[in-house]
């Protein structure tokens, strides 16, 4: 892979087979959100995986050992209502991009993801916990309460129960307990969650990009009511159905052969 910077080199980002990679690259600062470049080159990279027809899914990972680590105390403590109102604001475009993105992005989570950390994973469709990760919702730790859209986020996740307590206790959650409860995906018992991340990631791209997308609308619009499930397919099926990518899809199954997803979008 060929790996180009983002502004002040805070986000590393790669391409290659459809996927792009964005690196948090802040290890001194365990990759806080609010160290320099960071927010900026992840909007650079979402920019890039919309508007970019050949990318077809993302991953979001962290250098260092840690995934991320969330805010910056000092600046959070340092700062006004007036001041942490602006900067929470602003960074709500962050996790509105992960969510309302029509493509799929894969969390790899190696070391911590705590407070925005962990909001910044489980905002993603597809999440990887490698030996090492633990995710911790700290902000009861000291003084403050979830933000990052966690209280949508996690309880889609885990269910009100299981979210109360990460909210109250600020337990820590490592790798297999998070898939056990439903706020990882996946394991890996020994090494790196980013090469499996990349796996699925190009497993993604390779695959029905349109028909992820409209379950990932339709799974953010849940829990939905009978009528609103039935009405949400009426909108949005029939289009499949009449889609490329549906077309190759009969087409293989007929044929006994593996399809060719996203040709319509060369």
């Amino acid at each position: 892979m060929n790996a180009t910077a983002a502004p002040q080199d805070a986000v590393l980002v790669e391409r290659l087979e459809g996927v792009i990679q964005l690196t948090l690259n802040a290890p001194k600062n365990r990759n806080s959100l609010q160290s320099p470049g960071i927010y900026e080159g992840l909007m650079a990279g979402f920019d890039a995986l919309e508007q970019d027809s050949s990318l077809r899914a993302a991953v979001i990972t962290g250098a260092g050992g840690a995934f991320c680590s969330g805010g910056d105390l000092r600046q959070l403590a340092a700062g006004s209502e007036d001041d942490v109102r602006t900067r929470m604001t602003r960074n709500a475009w962050l996790y509105r991009r992960i969510a309302l993105s029509d493509k799929l992005i894969v969390a790899a989570v190696d070391g911590p993801a705590y407070g925005a950390g962990l909001g910044l994973a489980a905002a993603c469709d597809v999440v990887v916990a490698g030996q090492s990760a633990v995710f911790c919702c700290a902000f009861a730790r000291v003084g403050a309460m979830p933000d990052a859209a966690l209280f949508w986020s996690l309880p889609a996740r885990v269910g009100i129960p299981q979210a109360r307590r990460l909210m109250l206790w600020a337990g820590e959650v490592k790798g297999s307990e998070a898939v056990s409860i439903g706020l990882a995906d996946e394991y890996v018992a020994e090494g790196s969650a980013l090469p499996l991340a990349r796996q699925l990631a190009r497993r993604i791209a390779q695959g029905p990009v349109r028909s992820f997308g409209r379950i990932k609308t339709g799974l953010r619009q849940a829990p939905m009511s009978m009528e609103q499930a039935l009405g949400f397919q009426l909108d949005n099926a029939p289009g499949l159905f009449a889609s490329d990518d549906f077309k190759e899809g009969a087409a293989a199954f007929f044929e006994k052969r593996a399809p060719r997803f996203g040709r319509g979008d060369e």
